[in-house]
C-alpha cells in the first residue's frame, strides 16, 4: 500500500512536469515535441486513472490525495525551476 502511494506520488510529479514541458513547447510553436507529449500524457493519465478506478473507495481516496500531492509538488518543482 505504502509502496503504490509512493510510486502514484512520483508518477504526479513526473505528470506534471511533462505538463509543464508541453505547455512550453506549445507556447514556443514546437509542433512535434507538443503533438509527442499529448500523446504521452494522455496515455499515461488514462493508465493512472484506470489504477485509481480499481482501487477500494477507501484505498481510491487515498491514491488519489498521492497523485494530487505529486502533480502539487510537480508544479512547484516546475515554476521553481524556471524562476530562476
Amino acid at each position: 500500500m505504502i509502496l503504490q502511494l509512493f510510486l502514484l506520488f512520483s508518477a504526479g510529479i513526473v505528470i506534471d512536469l511533462l505538463v509543464t514541458r508541453y505547455t512550453r513547447a506549445v507556447a514556443e510553436k514546437k509542433i512535434w515535441s507538443a503533438s509527442w507529449l499529448s500523446g504521452l500524457i494522455t496515455c499515461v493519465n488514462f493508465l493512472l486513472i484506470t489504477v485509481l478506478i480499481k482501487e477500494s473507495s477507501l484505498g481510491s481516496v487515498l491514491n488519489i490525495m498521492a497523485f494530487a500531492g505529486g502533480n502539487t509538488v510537480g508544479t512547484f518543482v516546475a515554476l521553481i525551476r524556471d524562476a530562476f
